[in-house]
């Protein structure tokens, strides 16, 4: 049999019609289509061959069917854009070039924009530390951290000259989700001199991020980064 003897299978008519309107989008995500029996009628075939073809584009995923309703072109998921934030610290302790300055460490209460991000009451106790990253020597980031004492309440009794305060915290509670923000900020003269910029209008890139167990707050960070050594994104190489 040559293949112009061959003939496409009754059902392939039906399933090569239904995509091609899904496909073009004559049916919008969300559309009922025909019925199995409409479908039947339309291409003079058996229930049983239209069934067979709406079935295997909703195995495909093309369709879905709901009992007593019947059978929908398939709502597409929402792609939401995603940002690869950059974490430079991580960076430098994989090259082992990194190193930390604690500036400060205190049991403070908290103002009422810091309990508020933290969901506490205002004027709640939290451990503040000011700390310095610097990579091979040179500072990279300026740090500020507020910790529930709930979750780490030996914070205050740690060497944390020696370790990072960033990874005792990870290891006593390590967050189950973080939120974050990143916005362009001038920095104030004491944390531009502690990142050594010359210019009192350089720019620094803020990431500001919540760290929660649960639904509560573990700690809420601010970190600045000369914004000439921080991108946000994928990396690309620079074109000139």
């Amino acid at each position: 049999m040559g293949l112009k003897d061959q003939k496409i299978p009754q059902f392939a008519v039906i399933k090569q019609y239904l995509e091609q309107q899904i496909n073009t989008q004559q049916w919008a995500p969300g559309r009922r289509i025909p019925t199995e029996q409409s479908l039947a009628e339309t291409f003079s075939v058996s229930r049983m061959t239209a069934r067979r073809a709406v079935q295997e584009l909703a195995d495909a995923g093309l369709l879905e069917r709901t009992q007593g309703s019947g059978t929908f072109v398939t709502q597409k998921p929402q792609q939401t854009p995603h940002i690869v934030l950059k974490d430079i610290i991580r960076t430098a302790k994989k090259e082992n070039s990194h190193k930390h300055k604690m500036i400060a460490l205190d049991a403070v209460q908290a103002t009422s924009d810091i309990a508020k991000l933290m969901q506490l009451q205002t004027d709640t106790l939290v451990f503040q530390l000011t700390l310095l990253h610097l990579q091979d020597d040179q500072p990279i980031q300026w740090q500020k951290i507020w910790v529930n004492r709930a979750f780490a309440p030996a914070l205050m009794k740690q060497k944390l000259d020696k370790i990072d305060p960033n990874d005792y915290l990870e290891w006593i509670c390590r967050p189950q989700k973080t939120d974050c923000q990143v916005r362009a900020v001038i920095p104030s003269a004491s944390q531009r001199l502690a990142l050594m910029l010359s210019n009192d209008r350089s720019c620094c890139m803020q990431l500001s991020q919540r760290a929660w167990s649960g639904e509560s707050v573990c700690s809420f960070s601010i970190m600045l980064h000369p914004a000439h050594k921080y991108f946000i994104g994928d990396s690309f190489m620079e074109t000139k």
